[in-house]
């Protein structure tokens, strides 16, 4: 079922599961702004089209781990130790957790969901790396892996989110089950409602919950476009927006009670280039294009602020892990027409753009979202001789035609430069499950092999070593160019909600709002 209306038997079982005390009643829900549908909240049926979809799981599920303000912190996982070789974790579960319909969360249910993951893969991170788990006792469980893995914790103990046994156990087809009686999780709410066809969620609290009675009582996520969420905000339509422009800060600086909270930089904007297809499989067509773009001047325009410049090895110059020694490419449109000029482009008829010795223009095709605002970057490459004609498609679109390498040049804004730098490998290597995180491709035996060493380097020293090179690597070949960094601000009823600035992002580097300690007593 995926229309509350559509059961009402099922619909009768949530509501007396949801009832609250009479005296909460009285309390609004708290009203979130998201742009799109992001699927059935299950760890089999969410959509991956962005992070709204794992996000919201973490709302209905728990995880080992979690993060605050200062990194991780335990959850579900009271302790846990690592042993000396990085091939096993052992978790110690805090007593008393039960799931959404009263049953207790034991080690047996930590067992289940990893060996049932392998079968049914979660749709977010790839947990093939747990290849054992044991349960000790009902409090005790132990993963193993082949390999040590270095984000172990922060990747896998705190983003899988674990499923009960009794709900999943004789489930063949976990992403066909989409009816409420299979969102059963231990985390602070309950699923009440989904209408797919107008993208809102009801969520309610579950007062069962282990860290104590969620403060905020209900949860409703409502459809609104990305360019109407803070107009939505100040006319009270919804008490949680976003933009990712500077100017609202600004905005509501002297408002009596909208606030604003800026997250770390965790997106990036980027141009992604085709590594098969002339011009640009060639690198130095790669790097004019670098160099004659203005990254900060493209930054603040369309961000309106001081964003973040991108830097060609990829990780933000505010993120621990950042190299700064990596080959950088100024404004410079000189070297940019010398590079082209190597490669045989001339202007040879004298109108402005360059031709290929047979006298062909130099074009390509950009694609992007309606929201790319690439008019600069089209007339700064036509200030070299490059003919950029752009190709506006829709998200889903734009991510197929990724996913398909059918596109030349490609620009993409998407979340998870932050938390683990991982993502320099799952990017690169093509396994991340952003779905807008596709289309990036780093064909280097030596970039691979880097890739494996920092995966399973569990000295930190020795990690950055590999992540630094991985860095310089991604700068000195260029297979995407990012742009800027942009940081998300989050609109918010202050009499209503208080955010979490999580450190790093939820979950693998997620700038959204909803952690779960918003909704808690602390």
């Amino acid at each position: 079922m995926r229309s509350f209306g559509a059961r009402p038997l099922v619909l009768l079982a949530v509501a007396a599961l949801a009832a609250v005390p009479v005296g909460a009643q009285a309390q609004p829900p708290l009203r979130i702004a998201w742009w799109t549908d992001v699927g059935f909240p299950t760890p089999f049926a969410f959509s991956t089209l962005g992070p709204g979809g794992v996000v919201r799981l973490t709302l209905l599920y728990d995880t080992l781990v979690w993060k605050d303000e200062r990194g991780l912190i335990p959850w579900l996982a009271e302790s846990w130790r690592a042993s000396p070789d990085g091939r096993a974790y052992v978790f110690t579960l805090r007593g008393g957790v039960r799931w959404h319909d009263g049953r207790e969360l034991t080690a047996h249910d930590v067992k289940f969901t990893f060996d049932y993951y392998r079968k049914h893969p979660f749709r977010w991170v790839d947990v093939s790396i747990v290849t054992a788990a044991e349960v000790r006792d009902r409090r005790t469980v132990v993963l193993r892996s082949r390999e040590p893995y270095a984000p172990f914790l922060e990747n896998v103990a705190g983003v899988v989110p674990i499923v009960p046994q009794h709900i999943w156990r004789d489930v063949t087809q976990p992403e066909r089950a989409q009816e409420l009686r299979f969102a059963i999780g231990s985390g602070p709410y309950r699923l009440a409602e989904y209408r797919p066809e107008a993208a809102q969620y009801r969520f309610v609290a579950y007062d069962g919950y282990f860290r104590g009675r969620p403060v905020v009582r209900e949860i409703h996520y409502v459809l609104v476009p990305t360019a109407r969420q803070v107009l939505a905000v100040q006319s009270g339509q919804v008490d949680v927006g976003h933009a990712t422009t500077y100017d609202v800060v600004g905005l509501f600086a002297s408002h009596p009670y909208l606030r604003v909270m800026q997250t770390e930089p965790l997106s990036i904007a980027r141009l992604i280039f085709h590594m098969d297809r002339l011009p640009t499989s060639h690198r130095s067509f790669r790097r004019a294009v670098a160099h004659a773009l203005d990254r900060r001047r493209i930054a603040e325009t369309i961000t309106r602020g001081p964003a973040p410049v991108g830097s060609p090895g990829v990780v933000p110059p505010t993120d621990p892990w950042y190299n700064p020694n990596v080959a950088d490419y100024p404004h410079d449109r000189d070297r940019a027409r010398a590079l082209l000029r190597e490669l045989g482009y001339m202007d040879r008829d004298g109108d402005g753009w360059l031709e290929a010795p047979d006298g062909q223009r130099l074009a390509v095709e950009l694609v992007s979202s309606p929201a790319g605002d690439l008019q600069l970057v089209q007339q700064m490459l036509a200030e070299v001789g490059i003919d950029v004609r752009l190709r506006t498609v829709d998200p889903a679109t734009r991510t197929q035609l990724a996913a398909e390498g059918r596109f030349q040049l490609l620009f993409s804004t998407h979340i998870g430069s932050g938390g683990d730098p991982d993502y320099l490998r799952t990017w690169f290597v093509g396994v991340d499950a952003n779905q807008f995180a596709v289309g990036s491709v780093m064909r280097s035996p030596t970039y691979a092999r880097l890739a494996e060493l920092q995966l399973r380097t569990l000295d930190p020293t020795g990690r950055r070593r590999y992540v630094d090179q991985m860095q310089v690597l991604l700068s000195q070949e260029l297979p995407t160019f990012p742009l800027y960094y942009r940081r998300f601000f989050w609109i918010y009823d202050s009499r209503r909600f208080t955010p979490v600035a999580t450190r790093g992002g939820l979950l693998n580097g997620i700038p959204l709002v909803e952690n779960k300690l918003a909704f808690l007593s602390r």
